[in-house]
């Protein structure tokens, strides 16, 4: 064989190979990317919350403000009031999520209930920022929406509870958990900040350790 026909045959393999191997480094299109975390995907899934059934009155923040807007104008107005502050601030996309022991349970946040479950309840708030740096600032404002706030952990306080803050919550430096007894029923609230998310969870009568699960499990979920 010709000598340059020899090269040319080296430099034809070397080259196939150089392409092989930047081909075999790229990620193939077929790889599934990991979809960004929503609120409503954080929030509190069905299996977290065994023996709960989720109660119609969860949605998405502006499901649950029109729903309000038709059946309870009052609680409309404030919400809706504070939902535009909190967009100003920078958040954008936000889910309510409730659960109830029984349908009476889920009946008792609505117009026509009594306020008070029977047989237990979880709610939880997750609301997401535009960025990491907002969510800690709004955290650290100490907001209302939807009704959870600093009143609940005062709550707590008020009935003689534990109150746990910063890392030994389990949630993050930027985090606070209470749990306490009054007139027979437990409470549980948990308020934290993790990446671009500040999530809120309350429990009613659910035993504190399955209620600090359902906050464990809501926090894993966040990437």
């Amino acid at each position: 064989m010709a000598p340059t026909l020899v090269i040319y045959i080296g430099r034809a393999l070397v080259g196939l190979v150089i392409i092989l191997t930047a081909v075999g480094c790229q990620p193939s299109d077929l790889t599934a990317k990991a979809k960004p975390a929503t609120a409503q995907s954080i929030a509190p899934q069905p299996s977290d919350v065994s023996g709960l059934q989720r109660c119609s009155g969860s949605g998405d923040v502006e499901a649950v403000l029109r729903d309000e807007k038709s059946n309870n104008p009052g609680a409309y107005d404030l919400n809706a009031t504070e939902w535009e502050q909190w967009k100003n601030r920078g958040a954008f996309d936000a889910y309510f999520a409730v659960y109830g022991r029984t349908a009476s349970d889920c009946e008792s946040l609505s117009v026509s209930g009594t306020g008070a479950p029977s047989g237990g309840l979880v709610a939880a708030l997750i609301v997401r920022f535009k960025t990491e740096a907002i969510a800690a600032r709004t955290y650290g404002t100490n907001s209302t929406l939807f009704g959870f706030g600093p009143k609940d952990i005062a709550f707590i306080r008020l009935v003689g509870g534990s109150i746990t803050t910063g890392d030994g919550t389990g949630l993050g430096p930027r985090s606070v958990i209470g749990s306490g007894t009054a007139a027979g029923s437990t409470y549980y609230f948990a308020f934290w900040q993790n990446k671009v998310f500040d999530s809120y969870l309350g429990a009613y009568d659910v035993a504190s350790v399955d209620a600090q699960g359902m906050a464990n499990d809501v926090n894993k979920r966040i990437r």
